[in-house]
C-alpha cells in the first residue's frame, strides 16, 4: 500500500490529504528534500483531527517521500517541552493503532521527527537525560530542519 492509499483509506483523515508538502503550509520550509517529485503527499494531522480530539496533544504532520513516511512535529525546542513531545508521540502511536491501521501497516518505513519552531536549546547538544527520554520514545534531539536530501 502506498502512503496516499493509506491516507485515503483512513476515514478520519482521508479528506485532509494534500499534494507534496502543501499540508505543512509555512512549515514546509522546515523540510529539505532532493527531488520534490518524490513527495507523495502530506496531512496536517493536528488541524484535521482537532474537532475529533480537541483535548489531546495531537501530532502536527505526516508526509510521504521516496517510499518512506515521516511524522513531523514543529514545536519549540526547549528541554521544558520534552514531556509534551513525549505525550504527543504517545498520542500519535495510540491513534495510529486505533484509527489508522493502514498507516500502522507502514510503520517499518516510518520515522518520527521533532523540528524546532525557533532556536534549539543548547542543552540538547549534550548527551543527557533529555536525549535518553526522546530516544526511548523513538525520537532524536530536535533539529532546525528535517534534511532528507540523501
Amino acid at each position: 500500500m502506498t502512503f496516499k492509499e493509506a491516507i485515503q483509506n483512513t476515514s478520519e483523515i482521508t479528506h485532509c490529504y494534500k499534494s507534496g508538502l502543501q499540508a505543512l503550509g509555512a512549515n514546509s520550509s522546515k523540510v529539505l528534500v532532493k527531488e520534490t517529485r518524490m513527495l507523495t503527499g502530506s496531512v496536517d494531522i493536528d488541524s484535521c483531527l482537532k474537532k475529533l480530539y480537541p483535548n489531546e496533544n495531537r501530532w502536527d504532520y505526516v508526509f510521504g517521500y521516496n517510499k518512506q513516511i515521516y511524522y513531523l512535529e514543529v514545536h519549540p525546542a526547549t528541554t521544558g517541552e520534552v514531556k509534551k513531545i513525549v505525550e504527543k508521540i504517545k498520542w500519535l502511536t495510540s491513534w495510529i493503532k486505533s484509527s489508522a491501521k493502514n498507516l500502522e501497516d507502514l510503520m517499518k518505513q516510518s520515522s518520527f521527527h521533532w523540528v524546532s519552531s525557533g532556536n534549539t536549546d543548547p542543552a540538547f547538544r549534550k548527551t543527557n537525560k533529555y536525549s535518553r527520554i526522546l530516544s526511548q520514545n523513538g525520537l532524536s534531539i530536535p533539529r532546525s530542519k528535517l534534511d532528507i536530501r540523501k
